[in-house]
């Protein structure tokens, strides 16, 4: 017999393993994919590529397009030149400004033909914030822009200079001390090439130098800007002395001539020392100018006789307001010999009396300070000596004994007639 199936140990089976149960949703449910199998992109994707054509027309480069044309070492031409000269950067605008003057050099006929546009395009850096392009700007108009607008006729160089002198004017009013003194020497500059023009801004230049020489921190800074400004108030009042001389002289000639010449014109209207000032409006400002330039010959002396050695500077100013104040007595003692000759002038107005009170009133420090540096005995203080000498000498017929003795101005000339004899011996005797 066999053994009996079944039982109790036969009923027992292995138990299978029970699987982990899943943690999370269906949405985390984690895909695995075969390696190198690409992705299908999902059904909310965007196509994100761009397909684009270039077409290419050599004939229409840059390069093409500035074939023939005038250019700079760096490729630009004037009009692009002009267009960075409003640039906010300044190193930009120096670029720009370096750029004109390379190209108009290379290519003179450039500045020929766009002189006008550039002069209209250049004014507005005349109150440039950069030093370094006001330099630049005022070596450009003085060394080839000025030299070619002469060669042009009266009509269109008056033009364009009306254009400049309103910047130049709008300078000499800046809050800005260095672009004050900067339009100063534009001033001087558009005289010295252009006199002819002076007298339609007399009234306002003049006044412009009453406002900046009134000012205190002129004389307190460096005495270089002092001495900016006086060479140009130089250089216009040397004009209005030439023009009122030119002005007396024809009066002479007017009244020697018979009544039947009258008619015919004395000056030349083309004649650029032949022009004619606001005779009244002028006057005053100068007259202004004699009180302002006294001051600071005053200034200037008292620091020249504190300091032990010989100050450059301040002796340049000292000597710049002399001659300055020389050139307006001058004017004044031809507006009073031609009120002596004109029909129809009273003999008191800028007459005699007039020239009393309006020029001698404000010499009597004038004659202080001659006698500081007189009693001071100094060689150096000689020269200022000579120049205060020639000043009340040019004004000796209209001096009055009463406010300068006669005698003393006498003394005072013969004692530097008698310096002047011992210094030139000295020197002759440092020669041998």
């Amino acid at each position: 017999m066999g053994r009996p199936t079944g039982g109790a140990s036969a009923s027992k089976k292995p138990k299978a393993k029970s699987k982990p149960k899943q943690r999370g949703g269906v949405d985390f449910k984690k895909y695995k994919h075969k390696v190198g199998r690409k992705l299908p992109p999902p059904k909310n994707a965007t196509n994100t590529e761009i397909k684009s054509k270039m077409i290419v027309l050599p004939e229409q480069t840059m390069a093409s397009e500035r074939a023939g044309m005038a250019v700079n070492k760096r490729g630009l031409t004037l009009r692009e030149l002009l267009q960075q000269t409003v640039h906010y950067n300044p190193k930009v605008r120096r670029a720009a400004m370096n750029g004109i003057k390379d190209l108009v050099t290379k290519h003179p006929a450039e500045l020929k033909l766009h002189k006008v546009a550039m002069i209209e395009k250049l004014q507005e850096r005349i109150c440039d914030n950069d030093k370094v392009v006001r330099d630049s700007l005022y070596s450009l108009l003085q060394s080839l822009v000025f030299p070619s607008l002469k060669e042009d006729n009266a009509m269109s160089t008056r033009s364009t200079l009306s254009l400049l002198m309103a910047n130049v004017l709008n300078g000499m009013t800046h809050l800005s001390m260095d672009i004050q003194l900067m339009a100063f020497r534009f001033l001087e500059l558009v005289v010295l090439n252009f006199p002819s023009s002076f007298p339609r801004y007399a009234e306002q230049a003049f006044n412009n130098f009453v406002a900046v020489l009134s000012n205190d921190r002129i004389h307190l800074q460096d005495k270089s800007k002092l001495n900016s400004v006086l060479a140009g108030l130089a250089h216009c009042l040397s004009l209005v002395a030439r023009v009122t001389e030119n002005g007396d002289a024809s009066n002479r000639l007017v009244h020697n001539r018979p009544m039947g010449e009258l008619w015919k014109p004395t000056l030349d209207e083309d004649n650029p020392g032949s022009g004619a000032f606001a005779t009244s409006d002028v006057l005053m400002k100068l007259q202004n100018l004699i009180r302002i330039l006294v001051n600071s010959i005053e200034v200037s002396a008292s620091e020249i006789c504190a300091k032990p050695a010989n100050d450059a500077q301040s002796s340049e100013a000292l000597l710049s307001a002399l001659h300055c104040l020389h050139l307006i007595c001058t004017t004044f003692i031809h507006e009073a010999k031609k009120s002596q000759m004109e029909f129809g002038r009273s003999k008191t107005q800028l007459g005699p009396d007039w020239l009393n009170s309006s020029v001698l009133v404000y010499l009597k420090k004038l004659w202080g300070v001659k006698r500081l540096f007189h009693e001071k005995g100094d060689d150096r203080f000689f020269v200022f000596n000579l120049k205060i000498a020639e000043l009340f000498l040019c004004l000796s017929t209209y001096v009055d004994d009463t406010m300068f003795p006669a005698e003393e101005l006498c003394q005072f000339v013969s004692s530097l007639f008698a310096n002047q004899k011992y210094f030139a011996t000295r020197i002759s005797w440092k020669r041998i």
